[in-house]
């Protein structure tokens, strides 16, 4: 009986063990699948409602779950909640056969996959983004903090989900990969997008903000790039800044930057030549300037976190109430050397635009003058000096074209001061551009500025690459010779290029160059020869007469309102008026009869006088606030007179001095040099 038993389960066991192997199947499949956790056709019917609301999808839900909690662990599993599409549409199709299902299964995976690339993307470059701005904040500053860890951002492994690019779904494949990096450079894009529109709702100062948003944002795409493939930053910052084409030179940021100088900076800003920085004018401003509102954006797009926005933007203030030296800067690095000169033409144009606008109003105050002034005498002491003075000028009838003529001359002021700034940064990054290449370039600094070739024949990287060149095509096995040949030839070229950049000129120079240039035609009108050959004392249609009465009239308005009128005007006057009558070749007259300098020559003489004579202690504070402010302004005249002479000495273009006879050498009619000065405005043009 037992071997019978023996004999029929040895018969039957292959067909029990096929069975039991099609049970186990069936079993693992039905405990595995999660298609019924989709299902909800009954709650469907009791609601009357076609769908619900992918807020309500189980599947959805433990997806957005996990990105909402950040969890390492999680994120990298985040894909196994869409197995539950995959169960529900094969039971939809091979148990319930129901094709309409189907139809709104699809309908729900396309958007929720949609959702899951767009929070996953903002996910990781949120992620990225903290890090780039941790990373770029300085170490001192948290240092310097008890809670500096805060600041630190976590790690999160992204690398699983990057390398993704074949997850089925629904039967097809689908490149994740792909679809972030699209969403990346959209993100990428987007967020260069918010920032030009946030700096053009602001002033000129927040230059220094963008700069450092943009740093961050370039950094974190150095980041990501690592693990994703992306457009070059350059490529989507040349195309944000509609900088494409190859004969665009006006990129959106010059553009902005120049409106801003144009329509902000200029007309409301103040000089002040001790802190070398751009203020704003405390008073109204003159110009009314109409800015967008500041857009709203999430935190992501400024440093990804608010603790890191926060502690950016502390830096960020501490710019933003001037302008000056690291604002320069800013605008040299993210300009470039591209669109930087586009403008600085733009405000050399300025300054001769401004010129011709103001030849007529100049002409109107000449016309005021009478036709002899003489020099301002001893024996009437400074209350006769100044009441002789007033006498002389007569402009009272011409408040408003007095203002306006020295409003223009402190925007010229302006101007040639910020090239000045500009050509001190331009110096530095030149500087530490030399010291770069001058190793390879076989170049040693002397003594005196002059530039020394440390050896004879080729540069170092020539003679390396030449050597390398000829030791790898000498070797019978190189296939490729030619190659390596070009190698050679590109790094002569490289050399070539490289020495040439060297040689660049000063921003400043050429600017009071193209002024110089500029006045020209109007140098006739505003610098009188004399008749008799010989110093004309009683001159007074010279454009140094002009500014000599507007800036004792200046000065002495900033003795009844205290600090009123440098709060308007600021030391940009003294820059503009000085240079102007320092390329007309009128310093010397300037300084022999200013009103304001006489006035302090009687003070002077009178000085022992006037403090017995005075008798009411209002007067006498009234005096010296009117001499210390003219001593003050002498210091100021006296300082720009020594930079033009030091950055553009006269003696090598035009002669404008004086013999000691008294005879003036006038300006001498000089040829522009094609090499520094090709695009100065041409003469009589």
């Amino acid at each position: 009986m037992g071997r019978d038993c023996f004999l029929v389960m040895s018969i039957i066991s292959p067909t029990l063990t096929n069975f039991l192997f099609i049970m186990f199947a069936v079993t693992i499949a039905t405990l595995t699948d999660l298609g019924f956790l989709w299902f909800r056709e009954f709650y469907l019917e009791s609601s009357r409602v076609i769908q619900f609301p992918i807020e309500c999808s189980l599947p959805w839900m433990l997806v957005d779950s996990v990105i909402e909690s950040q969890d390492a662990g999680l994120l990298e599993s985040i894909l196994m909640p869409f197995d539950i599409y995959n169960d529900s549409a094969q039971h939809a199709l091979v148990v319930l056969k129901q094709r309409f299902l189907y139809d709104e299964i699809e309908a729900e995976v396309d958007l929720c996959f949609d959702q899951l690339v767009v929070k996953l993307s903002e996910t990781i470059f949120t992620y990225y983004k903290s890090w780039a701005a941790s990373e770029l904040l300085d170490p001192s500053f948290i240092f310097a903090l008890d809670n500096g860890e805060k600041y630190s951002i976590q790690p999160i492994r992204f690398n699983a989900l990057l390398k993704m690019t074949r997850v089925k779904l629904l039967g097809r494949t689908i490149d994740l990969r792909s679809l972030i990096a699209e969403r990346m450079n959209k993100l990428f894009r987007e967020n260069l997008e918010f920032l030009f529109d946030r700096f053009e709702s602001q002033d000129l100062c927040a230059i220094v903000e963008l700069e450092k948003l943009v740093d961050i944002l370039r950094h974190s795409h150095e980041l990501l790039s690592k693990d994703l493939s992306m457009d070059s930053f350059s490529l989507i910052l040349n195309e944000m800044q509609e900088n494409i084409s190859l004969v665009s030179f006006s990129s959106r940021l010059a553009s902005q930057v120049w409106a801003e100088m144009q329509n902000d900076f200029l007309p409301n800003f103040i000089l002040c030549n001790t802190t070398q920085r751009f203020v704003r004018s405390s008073k109204v401003s003159l110009v009314p300037v109409q800015k967008p509102s500041v857009p709203y954006a999430k935190p992501i797009f400024y440093c990804g976190s608010q603790d890191l926005n926060t502690a950016h933007q502390s830096f960020a203030r501490l710019h933003s109430g001037f302008f000056g030296i690291p604002h320069m800067f800013s605008i040299v690095r993210l300009l470039g050397v591209r669109s930087l000169p586009w403008l600085i033409r733009a405000l050399l144009d300025s300054i001769s635009s401004k010129i011709t606008t103001l030849e007529p109003m100049i002409s109107g105050l000449q016309e005021a003058l009478p036709k002899s002034i003489g020099l301002l005498p001893f024996d009437g002491g400074v209350a006769g000096c100044q009441r002789m003075v007033k006498e002389q000028l007569n402009w009272g009838s011409k408040s408003e074209l007095k203002a306006e003529v020295l409003h223009g001359i402190k925007e010229i002021g302006s101007v040639i001061y910020w090239m000045g700034l500009l050509d001190i940064v331009l110096r530095e990054v030149d500087t530490t551009h030399f010291m770069q290449i001058a190793p390879w370039l076989g170049l040693i600094p002397g003594a005196d500025g002059q530039i020394f070739h440390s050896q004879d024949g080729d540069s170092p990287i020539v003679s390396l690459f030449k050597s390398a060149t000829a030791a790898i095509t000498s070797d019978p096995k190189c296939s490729n010779r030619a190659y390596f040949n070009t190698i050679s030839k590109q790094a002569e070229a490289a050399d070539m290029l490289y020495r040439a950049n060297m040689n660049t000129r000063s921003v400043l120079e050429y600017s009071l160059a193209f002024t110089s240039a500029a006045l020209d035609k109007y140098c006739s009108k505003w610098s009188a020869t004399p008749k008799t050959g010989f110093i004309d004392i009683t001159t007074s249609k010279d454009f140094y007469r002009v500014f000599s009465g507007l800036q004792f009239g200046y000065l002495e308005e900033s003795v009844h309102t205290p600090s009123h009128n440098h709060e308007v005007l600021g030391d940009s006057v003294a820059w503009g008026g000085c240079t102007i009558i320092y390329l007309l070749g009128q310093q010397l007259h300037f300084e022999l009869f200013d009103f304001s300098y006489q006035l302090l020559n009687v003070a002077e003489v009178e000085i022992a006088s006037i403090a017995q004579t005075i008798k009411h202690a209002n007067n006498v504070q009234g005096w010296e606030n009117l001499l210390e402010a003219m001593k003050k302004a002498r210091r100021l005249n006296n300082h720009v007179f020594s930079m033009l002479k030091a950055r553009c000495p006269l003696e090598d273009k035009t002669a404008c001095a004086i013999k000691q006879s008294g005879a003036p050498l006038h300006r001498i009619k000089f040829e522009n040099t094609v090499s520094a000065f090709e695009t100065l405005p041409q003469k009589g043009a």
